[in-house]
Formats: structure tokens, sequence, C-alpha cells
């Protein structure tokens, strides 16, 4: 099997640093359907076996540029857990008369049965579409994939949208043995490219080539000769030439991009290329800027229909805006009346957006909106209030990282507000419902964002003042089978209030929520809980369940051994990998309290228990502390964790990774309890 694959690539790599054949749609290799597993990553599902692009440009009927996006790829499905790669969709925008087309879709399956290769082709009614305002999505799904089946695809896309020039992910979840993509850009068009990630490019080509485009008009001549009159129709032909670049970038023996926790965005990480539109230049004509400066960019989306100029229309909400303000004295105060009144009114429909596509009016009347929508909405009535708020435009944490270093637009892709009131700025997003004023949603927590004022613009640190904070109480009785039984309260303040009451939002009821808890919990049984503070989202939310726990002790002769931690132990290091090229950010402040009492069976003693314990990582950046006393019939427990540094460069990886390990440890340790009677 070694064998025929490694002859495998040798035929479809024969040159890594030559010039890259597209292998042919169709014609499979039968070592790709006999590969069993992938021998520099024998542990993957999957295997990309080629994944190759190219852009290049042509001009429309009209006359008009468009580029031409191409796409072959073929992988190799090994294990059920990868058959979600045979699941595709496709997205194509759309905005008014600009369009994008997708064509010549081709995709099969190809399966080995009895020796012979049988290919199953996709029938184009199992191609769905969705549409909405902005875009349309095409999905299928690849016919009868199985364990050991490879799959092929091939697609064009034809794009008016020049600003947006598609990029290039090189590195997937699996890992891949090429990838590459090449681009065509005639010379009019000056392209902003930004790269990402850890890996090298293997190959990294860039040479003028010649290009034409041919102009087809047809003009009507008078017997004189002229444009006009009633002579006959001739069509010409004209041929314009040009210089233009031709890249070729390519990685090969590609490792699979594995996702850790405490990641803000994978794509900030995985080896990738994207083109923004810097400047158009065509013969005879003065250039076209796009976002040359960040002052551009202030002024354009000053000017925007559905951004800045959605700004200057009072007259809608001033009614409201006076009733909410009046006999309230503190521009604080009115700010968080506002602020109450929208996030309460306005249902964010779960669609991040940098535009408000449908004005600020009607979602106002609809009690709707995107996330512009309800963010613009709510500064357009914090200034008609007369207090100083402004529009942030920023790039979500799912989203990916916003450069500063260069003017861009396209990146971002939500608003919130900043408001300044005495000299100290609050931002706020009134799409989430739980979040106090001034504490912002933990998919906002992304760098820097760009406000959009009357000056120039300027950068606005999406500082975070909140911290998680959580803190349990345990009150428990241990009897002589190991069962323990008792009262478990908690308390759930900043980020720990925000996601708890998002977690039973999820929910049709709160006992739905403690059902799946008491399911997805080895051993819990929940006899009744109460829930106070639900609603009020300025205070800690706090929950009290009675309990029941069992499997959780182990009774050897005349002893019990229990971990005392429960539920809240770390049971394995959430770090894996021998060397992470990605930081780890844990977006905000962390601090957890855990209290346990446990009341001492008659007629036990306790034989040992867990030492006291202090970790610390690097200038206290992350501290855990843990200690178990014995104090009569009680041991009491008193667990913290405290994280106090958000983001750990990669160089600190194998050092926080090591300090885990000693948190598993610490947590794994077992108290003994030994009966004396």
């Amino acid at each position: 099997m070694k064998t025929c694959l490694t002859l495998f690539l040798l035929f479809l790599f024969p040159l890594v640093f030559g010039q890259y054949d597209d292998p042919k749609f169709g014609k499979i290799d039968p070592a790709e359907l006999s590969m069993t597993r992938y021998d520099k990553d024998t542990t993957a599902d999957a295997l990309m076996l080629f994944d190759n692009g190219n852009t290049k440009f042509t001009l429309n009927s009209e006359h008009q540029f468009q580029f031409v996006f191409e796409r072959h790829c073929r992988i190799k499905i090994f294990k059920k857990s990868a058959f979600h790669l045979a699941d595709f969709k496709l997205k194509l925008y759309k905005n008014g008369s600009a369009k994008e087309k997708l064509s010549t879709l081709k995709a099969f399956t190809y399966n080995l049965i009895d020796g012979k290769i049988v290919k199953i082709k996709l029938d184009n009614d199992n191609i769905f579409e969705e549409a909405s305002n902005y875009y349309i999505i095409k999905k299928f799904a690849f016919p009868q994939v199985k364990e050991g089946s490879v799959i092929e695809l091939s697609y064009t896309i034809t794009s008016d949208f020049l600003y947006n020039l598609r990029g290039w992910n090189f590195q997937y979840e699996y890992p891949a043995v090429w990838s590459q993509y090449t681009t065509e850009i005639p010379e009019y068009f000056n392209y902003r490219q930004s790269s990402k990630g850890y890996l090298p490019f293997d190959v990294q080509k860039s040479e003028q080539v010649p290009a034409s485009f041919l102009f087809h008009v047809e003009a009507q001549n008078d017997v004189n000769g002229g444009i006009q009159g009633s002579g006959r129709i001739q069509a010409q032909n004209y041929e314009m030439k040009a210089n233009a670049t031709r890249q070729v970038l390519a990685t090969k023996d590609v490792p699979a991009f594995i996702a850790e926790p405490n990641t803000d965005c994978d794509d900030n990480y995985i080896q990738s290329m994207e083109f923004e539109l810097s400047s158009v230049r065509y013969p005879n004509q003065p250039s076209q800027d796009f976002t040359q400066s960040w002052e551009s960019v202030n002024e354009k989306m000053n000017s925007e229909e559905d951004f800045g100029r959605l700004l200057k229309s009072k007259a809608f909400i001033s009614d409201t805006v006076e009733n909410l303000i009046k006999g309230k004295t503190s521009d604080l105060d009115k700010a968080s009346a506002i602020y109450s009144f929208v996030q309460s009114r306005m249902k964010w429909t779960g669609v991040y957006s940098l535009w408000s596509v449908n004005g600020l009016k009607k979602p106002f009347q609809a009690h709707s909106g995107n996330s512009s929508e309800i963010n613009l909405l709510l500064t357009l009535m914090l200034q008609t209030a007369g207090l100083k708020a402004d529009p942030v435009m920023f790039s979500t944490r799912d989203n990916g990282a916003a450069a500063s270093f260069y003017p861009t637009i396209t990146k971002f892709n939500s608003v919130l507000a900043r408001l300044n009131v005495d000299g100290k700025p609050y931002f706020l997003d009134a799409t989430c419902e739980f979040c106090p004023m001034g504490t912002l949603p933990a998919n906002d927590i992304n760098g820097k964002g760009r406000v959009v004022n009357n000056e120039n613009g300027d950068w606005a640190d999406l500082e975070v003042p909140a911290r998680y904070k959580m803190s349990k109480q345990y009150l428990l009785t241990i009897s002589p089978d190991g069962k323990f039984t008792g009262t478990v309260n908690g308390k759930y303040d900043g980020y720990a209030g925000i996601s708890f009451r998002n977690h039973l939002k999820d929910e049709k009821t709160v006992d739905d929520y403690f059902r799946k808890l008491q399911e997805n919990l080895k051993g819990l049984n929940i006899i009744s809980y109460g829930i106070s503070q639900k609603e009020n989202v300025n205070v800690p939310l706090m929950d009290s369940v009675k309990v029941e726990i069992t499997d959780h002790s182990e009774i050897l002769g005349d002893k019990i051994l229990f971990q005392p931690l429960l539920y809240e132990a770390i049971g394995k290091n959430i770090y894996i990998l021998e060397d992470r090229k990605y930081p780890v950010n844990y977006n905000y402040p962390v601090s957890e309290t855990l209290v346990f009492s446990y009341k001492i069976p008659e007629g036990y003693k306790v034989e040992s228990m867990p030492a006291p314990t202090i970790l610390k990582f690097q200038d206290n950046a992350m501290v855990v502390s843990y200690y178990v006393q014995n104090i009569g019939d009680q041991l009491i427990v008193n667990y913290k964790k405290v994280i106090n540094k958000i983001l750990y460069i990669p160089d600190e990886y194998k050092d926080l990774k090591e300090f885990y390990n000693h948190i598993v440890k610490v947590n794994s340790e077992n108290v003994i309890l030994k009966k004396t009677t």
C-alpha cells in the first residue's frame, strides 16, 4: 500500500518547484482509491489530494471587467468522521445588477467495487439554493460517499465584484498533499495582498505575461461615413493589450490545522492569502483610489446610504427619545435608558453586518434588525438625546482580525456604538440581550475597531472591563455507600452571568436546561432547583440546586475514595499540540471559586487528602490554589483559579501546557476516608 501511495504522489507531482499541471478531471488513479491511510499523518480521517484554483480577468457583454475564478479539488475519505466534507456550500454575491454566476459545476464520487472504479455523478436535482438580499448559497452533497471514497469537484464563478477578488486557503482541517492558487491580474488593477499563517510557500513565483481583451462594438454609418444616419450597421472589434502579473503560490505536504481551545479565530492562523482592491487606473484615465487612507475610509463610510447618511434622519425617533430621557439629569442615566430600550425592543436576527440594508426606520418599526441596524439605531438615538456617540465598525472574533496597518472596509463585518460621557468611553452593543451597559458580547472583543465620526475617524481598543466570575458552594453529606447528597449554590457574574443566561435562553424552559444538565453529567440526580435574578442583567444570576450524586466514589474494603472537586475537576489537559504556532487567547479575565463542605459519615475519618497547593504561572498571569482541611466531621475544600493575563504568545505555549499538566494532576488527587468503627 505504501508503494502505491508513493508512486501516486510521484506521478501527481513530478516537479515540486517546476510547472504544476492540474490533473485531468475524472482521471482517477487506482492508488487513490486503494489508500487506507496517509503515511505522513496516519491519524488523518481524510486527505486533500490536491486543491487547485486560478483567477483571470475578462470582459462581460457590456465591456466591463470581471474576474473568473476556477477551482478543482479531489479529496480522499478514510473514515465516517470526515463525511461532512462531502457537504458543500458555495456563496455567490449579488448587489443590484452586479452578481456572481456559477457555471461548469461538476461533482463526482468514486468508489472501488470488486476491483473496479465506479463513479457516481451529482444530479442537478440535488443542488439546492438559499437566497438573501446580498447573496445566493448553492448547497449540495456528494452521492454515495463511504469510507474509502474519493470525491472530486470543479466549478467556475464569474464575478462582477472586482473589489473582492477571491482569496485562497492553503491549509485545511485535514492534511493536504498539494494546494495551489494562481492569479493573473491586468496592470490596471492594484490589489493589496494579505497573507496569514505560519507555513512557507513551496512555490512562490511572479512574472509578467501579456494579456489581451477584445471589445466588440456595433455602429451605424451614414453615407458620409459618420456615426449617425441611416446607413448600414457595422461591427468592429477592438483589442486592448496589456501586461498582467501572473502569480503562483503553492504548498505541499500541508499539515492539518488542529484547533485547540482558547483561540480567537482559526481563520487568523490558517495559511491563506486575501486580496483587496487598492486602486484602478485605465489607459488615458485618472487613477481611482479605494481606501487609500483611513481618513478616506471615514469619509466613504459617512457618505454611504446604508451607513453614515442614516444618522442624518432623526424625525422618526425624536418623540421616543424625548420620552425616554424626560426627568433624567445625568448623561449616563439618559444613555442607560436609551440602551435598555433598544436592547429590549429590538430582536437581533443573528446576522452580523456592516450595512443597514433596510435603513433604520423599517427595523425600528419591525422591532428586528441585523447588528448594524440595531447599533446604528442606538447611535442615532444617543445623538438625538444630545450625547456624544459614534458608530464603530469592527470585525467579530469568528470573522478574524482586521489589520490596522492598512486601510480596509471589507474586513469589518459589524457595528457597535461608542458613547463618551465625561471623557470616559463606553462601548455598547444592543444586540446582546444579557449584556449590562458597557459590557460587550464576547464575540465583539477582537482587537481594535474603527470609529466613524465627523472628523477623520479614530481607533478604539475594544477593551474588557468585565471578568468571567463564577463561584459555587457545595454543601454535601457523604453516606457510607459513597453517595453525596445536599445542595449546590452558584453565583454567576460578568461573562459567567451572560453565558448562563444565554444557555437558559437556548432552551424552551428552565426545566429543559436542568434536565439536559442531569443527562450530561454522570451520576447526577437533580431533586429540585431555583434561579434568581434571571431577568436583571445588572446583577449576578444565582441558582440553588438540590442534588444526589452517585458514581463518583470508590469503595475499597473499609475505605471510601473520591476526587473532592467532583464535576468541577479538570480531567485532562486541554492543550494537546507539541508545538502551537498561534497564540492562546482567553478573551477576558477569569475568576472561578469553588468551596466544598463535606460531612464525613459517622464512624469514618480522613486517612489521606491532597496537600495544599499553589500553582503560579509567570508573574501571576494564572494562579491556581487548592486547600483541603479536615475540621471535626467536616472536610472543607477551597479551590480557586484566576486568569489575569488574556494573551499568551506561541513561545509561552510549552510552559502553559506543562502548567495545565500540573493542574490536571492536582485535580485528580483523591481523598481517602477510612472506617474506624
